[in-house]
């Protein structure tokens, strides 16, 4: 197996296990705590979004530094330099964090949120304690980048693998023990900690070399990767905006009860996004390497590839998603509900949408531009907030997902014809025909087909097994059609 495939694939197991996690934690994290209190998990999980938006490109930079350094024990130096220096910036920024989160941690629970049946007192010390918790949790995510960009995903996997059951797992248990908000965030301060300290000193080990040296912190290196981080963090302050404001907004505008609903939507099409994610941790890092070998012929070939590869298994699975919504949520939730399935339909047409483009993205930045991507997460946020002001109260919570369809929509038209128009020009058409349509075409008609044999009253887990079986199959026929479509297009040229 190529080392692209290899990486993408041990990614997609580490993130079906944490698709697994979350599947069988909330509905158990809703049944012992309530759509109130699952909503301030909503919350945590969401405010672990937004601290994408203190990285400012720095764990972008580090994962395009180790990628672009050379083997040699030169390159093994200034890679320890790189992580020395941007762990210190990292750890302050974690210090600050907390400090902030301490200071307003509750006024946030007494004027923020609307604590609907949840105890104002038991609240207030929650939120504190997920401000520990965020805090020590940040800087895994810088180690995590190191070792994207060492290409070191079997054990970044592990870790993540490790640490997504400790946390899942012991807030299962501590809920089992006792459905209490406060010893759920007690248990993740440790669980953080852990996480974050075990995968330092993995990173640090891979990095150890005789002849390196000690590693210093570096001035020079700040000053050599600021223009790309200063683009990157641009596009990490959009892109948390563009994750949250459905969420900011909604826990304004609705209940904590409503906020908990539009939880378990988002937790739903979250696990597409489990999907996405290993496609652009294997080949950013990839698209780095040959930009910087200036290796054009070999940046095409792995662009293509990897587009078409995330193609394949990503619209059956949002087709999938989309059609059977109301068995999959029956079947997680063990409960019908109209709005959940409603809402997650749409967010998952907005996420297979946008997720699409994660590679293209990729692209754009290992060339070292980041400002088509920010700005099209910018024109989504400021056309998408006001359209979520107006479509909520007309029809619920529904209404939020308005920011992701925007967003989604544009960068699949708009976004891609003005990145090929700079990068690839002459390719657009290409990447839809080479992308889109192999699965659209063969998947398509086979989830419609099986969606209108499926019986009218069809079982919780039966209804859960055709929605499987639909999925499989529709990705099966897919991978053939692609693979079909590509030796077509090989005997072409």
């Amino acid at each position: 197996m190529k080392l692209p495939e290899r990486n993408v694939t041990l990614n997609l197991i580490g993130g079906a296990w944490s698709g697994l996690l979350i599947v069988v934690s909330t509905p158990w994290y809703v049944s012992k705590l309530g759509l109130a209190g699952y909503g301030i998990v909503g919350l945590w999980l969401m405010l672990q979004v937004m601290m994408g938006l203190l990285d400012m490109g720095i764990g972008a930079s580090l994962t395009k530094g180790m990628a672009s350094a050379s083997p040699d024990a030169g390159g093994t130096r200034a890679r320890r330099d790189l992580l020395r220096t941007l762990e210190l910036l990292y750890w302050g920024i974690a210090v600050a964090l907390l400090l902030v989160l301490v200071t307003f941690a509750d006024a946030i629970a007494q004027r923020w949120l609307n604590a609907g049946t949840l105890p104002q007192d038991s609240l207030s010390v929650a939120m504190l304690l997920m401000a520990f918790s965020l805090s020590l949790q940040f800087p895994c995510a810088l180690y995590t980048n190191g070792l994207a960009g060492m290409q070191a995903h079997g054990y970044m996997n592990v870790m993540q693998i490790a640490g997504n059951t400790l946390r899942y797992g012991s807030g299962a248990a501590i809920l089992l023990w006792r459905a209490d908000l406060v010893w759920f965030f007690a248990v993740q301060i440790g669980v953080a900690a852990v996480q974050t300290l075990c995968t330092r000193s993995l990173i640090w080990h891979l990095l150890s070399h005789p002849e390196a040296g000690v590693p210093t912190f570096q001035r020079g290196v700040l000053a050599k990767i600021r223009g790309f981080t200063t683009g990157m963090a641009l596009t990490a302050l959009f892109a948390v905006l563009l994750a949250s404001a459905d969420r900011i907004m909604l826990s304004r505008m609705v209940s904590t009860e409503a906020l908990g609903q539009y939880a378990v939507a988002f937790a739903g099409s979250g696990l597409l996004q489990l999907g996405i994610q290993p496609f652009y941790r294997t080949f950013f890092p990839r698209f780095a390497e040959l930009v910087a070998l200036s290796d054009q012929d070999a940046l095409n070939r792995e662009y293509f590839h990897g587009c078409r590869m995330m193609g394949t298994l990503l619209l059956p699975l949002g087709l999938t998603a989309f059609a059977f919504a109301p068995e999959l949520m029956h079947a997680w939730l063990g409960r019908q509900d109209a709005t959940i399935v409603t809402t997650f339909r749409l967010l998952v047409l907005g996420i297979t949408c946008s997720g699409l483009c994660w590679l293209p993205a990729a692209f754009q930045q290992a060339h070292g531009w980041t400002r088509l991507h920010t700005q099209m997460m910018a024109g989504s946020i400021l056309a998408g907030v006001p359209l979520i002001l107006v479509a909520v109260p007309v029809i619920g919570i529904a209404g939020a997902t308005a920011v992701w369809l925007l967003h989604g929509l544009s960068d699949i038209t708009l976004g891609l014809w003005l990145m090929h128009r700079r990068l690839l020009r002459g390719e657009l058409m290409r990447w839809y025909r080479s992308v889109l349509l192999p699965p659209l075409l063969s998947a398509g008609p086979l989830i419609a087909a099986t969606g209108w044999l499926m019986p009218n009253e069809i079982g919780r887990w039966s209804g859960l097994a055709w929605s499987a079986a639909a999925g499989l199959l529709s990705i099966t026929v897919a991978l053939m059609a692609q693979r079909y479509a590509t030796r077509m297009s090989s005997r072409a040229t």
